[in-house]
């Protein structure tokens, strides 16, 4: 099915093309910086199952709008599901279909701004990370008596350590983009991002130098990382590469162009996909 037939804009984001193999999720309700209410974060979610079955579209990228990137839940919302008692599920694949989310193309945060509570979560799993240096990242659940539960923490931990992820979820402080570059999260700043079309323009091309290679192996790549990142045995996660995907990688025809295009000393022109 394809992504561009469905509606662009929604009550509280929108999506963009910016590259015929880019899709882009704006997030739009900047008065309430960015808070994502649950028929949101649904809608979200189903943009990037369409995404990972669109075989046009290679790379995500997701941003917002004004001085927010995303402040997570919308707590007034949680507040009336508390008053009914009803819970706040916390079920893959999370808010806006990020924090826990499996899926098989690689997306991109373009972060532009304030990026706390369940925002933070969201890009502690998105494949790469372009921040402002501007932007301000913090987990505050706990000043408000609520752990971040919706998959961030063993990631975190994973990604910047164990007493680094300690110092951010059990104190509910900020910090900088810079700290959390340092820290190997954010994986590239933007001085002098303004209101973050200069962010948006960085992880486009970003994106574009990503299009510009195999799309099966985008794919199989980004799934290897993933593997080694999530399993408990490296040795398990190579053979699960090795059994599952690299068959169906080898088959395909960008395999084959990738090798022949660089025998013939030429660019390789890759299809869309099957994968």
């Amino acid at each position: 099915m394809s992504l561009r037939s469905q509606p662009l804009t929604y009550p509280h984001f929108y999506i963009s093309f910016p590259h015929p193999r880019i899709v882009q999720v704006t997030l739009n309700r900047p008065e309430k910086l960015n808070c994502v209410d649950l028929p949101t974060s649904k809608q979200i979610a189903r943009i990037w199952e369409l995404f990972d079955e669109d075989e046009s579209l290679w790379v995500g990228i997701i941003t917002g709008v004004g001085r927010a990137f995303c402040t997570g839940a919308d707590l007034g919302e949680w507040n009336s599901l508390n008053v009914t008692s009803t819970t706040n599920s916390m079920a893959a694949p999370g808010l806006a279909g990020l924090p826990r989310r499996l899926g098989k193309k690689p997306i991109i945060a373009a972060v532009n701004g304030i990026c706390m509570g369940g925002g933070f979560e969201m890009i502690a799993n998105c494949d790469m990370v372009v921040a402002a240096s501007t932007a301000i990242f913090s987990l505050p659940e706990i000043k408000r008596g609520i752990v971040p539960v919706a998959g961030c923490l063993p990631r975190l931990v994973r990604t910047i350590g164990l007493q680094r992820t300690s110092d951010l979820v059990l104190t509910g402080r900020s910090v900088s983009a810079k700290t959390l570059e340092s820290w190997g999260l954010v994986g590239r700043i933007v001085e002098n991002a303004g209101e973050g079309k200069e962010v948006v323009d960085a992880a486009v091309a970003l994106a574009v130098e990503m299009c510009s290679n195999s799309p099966d192996a985008l794919i199989v790549g980004r799934t290897g990382i993933r593997l080694a990142w999530e399993a408990g045995s490296v040795e398990d996660a190579v053979d699960v590469l090795e059994r599952d995907w690299y068959p169906g990688l080898i088959k395909g025809e960008n395999f084959k162009e990738g090798i022949k295009a660089f025998v013939e000393k030429r660019k390789p022109v890759w299809v869309e996909s099957k994968l």
